[in-house]
């Protein structure tokens, strides 16, 4: 099942942008990012996913120091502007409210800092609303998930973004699979990138 629907494990990071400063990674899991850049010093990562026992292995395997255990749809402890960027690495389809997620993110982002999204989208057409705004599918890997097209993942961004954050860029590339991917439902890894006005540019 995972060879049927993920791409080569190895490849899943290579589309990022380059990272630097204090980088929030929401849905750091196991940290299998922190291992892939252990080689880059300048990044200082601060650790968020909700599964405490994710976040204990990750800390056994010598994939990170410190975490913090929070949902980034809700209030979180961490304090106002505390990181140049925020990273979902194939973790935003897991959040439930992206309009709170967004409100919390822009806290936490400090003024021109970043928030990157990197998650599969699919390719094909969906059928009725689903085409525009994107739903709630039942994965048999992840349970209950978001799933878009490339064209209704842009709008329900647009629609969840508050006035201070807007999109800079979008990209996407069909990553290499180890059979098809993804052999039932075809796909592509969309990245896109926002970033958080001064205040002083939109407050007036």
């Amino acid at each position: 099942m995972f060879v049927q629907n993920f791409p080569i494990p190895r490849n899943v990071y290579k589309i990022l942008p380059s990272l630097t400063g204090d980088v929030l990674q929401v849905g750091c899991g196991t940290g299998l990012l922190n291992k892939f850049l252990k080689k880059q010093t300048d990044i200082r990562w601060i650790n968020m996913d909700p599964n405490l026992n994710s976040l204990k292995l990750g800390q056994r395997l010598g994939r990170y120091d410190a975490y913090v255990q929070a949902y980034i749809d809700k209030p979180t402890p961490l304090p106002d502007q505390c990181c140049n960027t925020i990273l979902f690495a194939r973790s935003f389809h897991h959040i439930r409210n992206h309009k709170k997620a967004f409100k919390e993110c822009s806290r936490l982002l400090r003024d021109e800092g970043s928030i990157i999204i990197a998650d599969p989208v699919v390719l094909e057409s969906m059928h009725s609303q689903s085409e525009e705004k994107g739903y709630m599918a039942n994965s048999s890997i992840d349970g209950v998930i978001w799933r878009f097209t490339k064209r209704s993942f842009i709008a329900h961004i647009q629609k969840c973004l508050p006035e201070e954050l807007t999109i800079e860029s979008v990209t996407d590339t069909r990553q290499i699979h180890i059979t098809n991917y993804n052999l039932f439902v075809p796909q592509t890894d969309i990245v896109v990138v926002l970033r958080k006005r001064e205040a002083t540019k939109h407050e007036h």
